[in-house]
């Protein structure tokens, strides 16, 4: 009878220690460190530019070159940075945002 009273006495504990584990009362976090997290984003640099008569896009790119950055993938760009100019054409004089080069931003946390 003791062996049997002792067994289910082994059983519970494991039960409760196996459960506080498991669901966390005691934590997890205390056993183990995180490993760093580094993601590799590219970091998109810009400059603003006033426009002139008769500019069109090629001839802003063509001016301010980007290293990395194909056409259409820089036009995307303009696009995103200059929204109100998705649905028209840009006025003499109206400052622009350009796309200029992409930098490797290497951001790492825990």
């Amino acid at each position: 009878m003791r062996v049997l009273v002792s067994a289910l006495i082994i059983i519970v504990c494991a039960y409760f220690i196996k459960v506080d584990l498991i669901e966390g009362t005691i934590s997890k976090a205390d056993f183990y460190t995180p490993q760093q997290k580094c993601e590799e984003s590219d970091k998109i640099q810009t400059i603003t530019v006033t426009t002139a008569p008769g500019d069109t896009w090629e001839s802003l790119f063509s001016l301010y070159p980007a290293e990395n950055l194909t056409f259409a993938d820089r036009l995307e760009l303009v696009y995103k940075f200059n929204p109100h100019l998705l649905k028209q054409s840009f006025k003499p004089g109206e400052e622009v945002i350009l796309p200029f080069r992409a930098k490797n931003a290497n951001s790492c946390s825990n």
